[in-house]
């Protein structure tokens, strides 16, 4: 009787091991995925013709950008990332900022001032 006792004790536990691994490994490799949300504000005194946002697995463009206008613009990330941040003013001028590294679920704050990007949590 004693034996059996042991041996579903090893079984409940490798069944439990099992599941808490499933559990784990679909957390990591599923198809949920946060977000990372970049507020941009405009503070050059001039249009942005051209707001470039460079990611892990892509780019987000966003076409025009007016005198003291905001956007929130947002991409899907697993884990860490890091973005870099491209701003093509109306007299052809570019600033460039981004954090280089960002957890994901984030928000941050880019506000594009006359000579440079300054980034900061909302």
């Amino acid at each position: 009787m004693r034996i059996l006792w042991v041996l579903g004790g090893m079984v409940l536990g490798s069944a439990l091991t099992l599941i808490a691994g499933a559990v784990l490994w679909l957390h990591d490799t599923g198809p949920t995925r946060s977000w990372i949300e970049v507020r941009v504000e405009n503070r050059t005194g001039q249009d942005v013709r051209e707001l470039r946002i460079e990611h892990d697995h892509g780019q987000i463009v966003h076409r025009p950008l007016g005198k003291g206008d905001t956007v929130a613009l947002a991409y899907p990330v697993r884990g860490e990332s890091s973005y870099s941040l491209i701003a093509v003013l109306e007299d052809g001028r570019q600033l460039r900022g981004g954090a280089g590294y960002i957890e994901s679920g984030a928000r941050t704050r880019e506000v594009l001032e006359p000579e440079r990007v300054v980034s900061s949590d909302p």
